[in-house]
């Protein structure tokens, strides 16, 4: 008799619960998100290549009018006497194409960890200046990387 008064007891509890959350007028509404403003349209990549591009924002000029053109980056890796010198002077007679040389042949840009992360963020910020990434609406930009080095 106490089991059946305590669950008849707690059925017009959950009862009343029910119908406390069950109601005829709506007080639902919209939502009211605006678009700020997108940056950049949505660009024609392929979903295979979006980790092999990046937007740069270089700080010692700005990329205005070309902030929305990606840019892919890429390294030369070769060896000593290997015509790279020579395919690196091809890439470099393309208007939209940096290839910044052998960044790592000096001592103090491979010492640590840390220098060599701050000369690849100036590479592919398009911060290094070289003859070639003075161009604003680079479309690729890498380095020359030497076994040896």
């Amino acid at each position: 008799m106490v089991v059946l008064l305590f669950v008849m007891v707690c059925g017009v509890y959950i009862f009343s619960i029910c119908l406390k959350q069950i109601s005829t007028s709506s007080t639902s509404e919209f939502l009211n998100i605006g678009v700020i403003q997108k940056p950049c349209p949505e660009p024609n990549i392929e979903p295979w290549e979006i980790p092999y591009v990046h937007y740069p924002n270089p700080k010692t000029f700005s990329r205005a009018e070309c902030a929305c053109n990606p840019v892919r980056y890429f390294a030369i890796m070769s060896m000593q006497r290997s015509g790279s010198g020579w395919f690196e002077t091809l890439l470099n007679n393309h208007t939209n194409i940096s290839s910044n040389g052998e960044v790592f042949s000096v001592k103090v840009r491979r010492t640590n960890v840390s220098t060599i992360v701050e000369t690849l963020d100036k590479v592919y910020n398009l911060d290094w200046f070289t003859s070639a990434s003075k161009n604003e609406c680079t479309a690729a930009v890498g380095l020359k990387w030497m076994l040896n080095q």
